[in-house]
């Protein structure tokens, strides 16, 4: 009897200890789900898609999605999303004023709101894809993050025709993780006593890509953040004083209408322009080619400070053995871009 007791008591023991261990795991569990999480939460907009193709929204925001949570991000739900869309009647989504980004901080508890477009989606045979993105603080308006990214599959092409990437479902991943290389979860606004704060007017389009307009548009703002000397306003605001000033001609401002937006929105300098040539050179078998113009006019002075166009094509900085080609349109937009940013610098000194 004593015998059998000792491994009834033992067995009673053991069952004991487990449940007190499955019961402990499960407050824990419970305590650890009631804590605040400490993710970062945001509002993801759906991409303007500045392309021709459809399904280039559905393909490439389920993989943003999923490559900002991975970062860490805790993202809106899409039904809290689209019923603020809908309440504040907000009908394109590739850029936020500051009024609404203030809204939509309160009512859906966000830290800021993650914008873009998708410049670029050919689903060929050499696929290519190209999208620009920026982060909004909902408190501000301001930029905090920017940045842009385009490819296509053969620039991944090594010896032997090697690494090519021959789908979009390949190519998507890639071309988003390289738009979120530098993406950080410790953005900060800029010191303005450092800065100057510049808007840019959406450029005037006289090339035959029918939105290549907004596209240079919205890379000027890219290319300003990425300057440490220049704080570009989120166009969002620009947008609306347009509306409110009833300019109608894209590309220029009359000195009234340039001392008005300057008040409002408290900037140094208004940068205007004109995309004269956006080629992909699909139709023609050339290399893609861009060519645009642009101004930079004082907010203060009613002059221009500073002018310049550049042309650039896909061809030009071939090295050797078809190294250095660029095959992208938007990364040649984007060259020219980032080219004329720094010719402005010149403009204060």
């Amino acid at each position: 009897m004593i015998f059998l007791s000792h491994y009834v008591l033992r067995f009673l023991l053991l069952a004991l200890c487990s449940t007190l261990l499955a019961l402990g795991s499960s407050l824990f569990a419970n305590a650890e789900a009631a804590l605040p999480s400490d993710k970062i939460k945001i509002a993801l907009f759906p991409f303007e898609n500045l392309t021709d193709d459809n399904n280039a929204l559905k393909e490439i925001m389920s993989v943003l999605k999923s490559q900002l949570e991975k970062k860490g991000l805790e993202i809106v739900d899409d039904d809290s999303l689209n019923k603020f869309l809908l309440k504040e009647r907000i009908r394109s989504t590739g850029y936020i004023s500051r009024d609404i980004a203030q809204k939509m901080g309160k009512e859906l508890n966000v830290k800021a709101i993650f914008i873009g477009s998708i410049t670029s989606y050919y689903p060929l045979k050499n696929p290519q894809v190209g999208m620009l993105a920026r982060l909004i603080d909902s408190t501000s308006g301001v930029i905090l993050w920017a940045n842009q990214a385009s490819a296509t599959g053969e620039d991944y092409t090594k010896i032997l025709g090697l690494g090519t990437v021959k789908t979009m479902d390949s190519l998507i991943p890639i071309v988003v993780g390289r738009l979120l290389d530098s993406f950080s979860n410790e953005t900060s606004p800029k010191a303005k006593e450092l800065t100057h704060r510049i808007a840019v007017m959406p450029f005037q389009n006289k090339s035959k890509h029918k939105d290549a307009g907004m596209v240079v548009t919205y890379m000027f703002l890219v290319g300003l953040f990425k300057n440490a000397g220049y704080e570009p306003v989120e166009y969002g605001d620009i947008r609306r004083l347009t509306v409110d000033f009833r300019i109608r001609h894209r590309g220029e401002l009359d000195y009234k209408n340039i001392g008005g937006m300057s008040e409002a929105l408290g900037v140094d300098g208004i940068v205007v322009g004109t995309v004269e040539i956006f080629s992909d050179g699909l139709d023609t078998s050339l290399p893609p080619e861009v060519a645009i113009s642009a101004r930079l006019i004082s907010a203060h002075k009613d002059r221009i400070l500073w002018s310049d166009s550049i042309q650039l094509n896909g061809a030009e900085d071939i090295i050797a053995l078809d190294w250095g080609r660029i095959r992208a349109v938007d990364s040649v937009a984007y060259k020219v871009v980032k080219k004329l940013v720094q010719k402005m610098e010149k403009a204060w000194q």
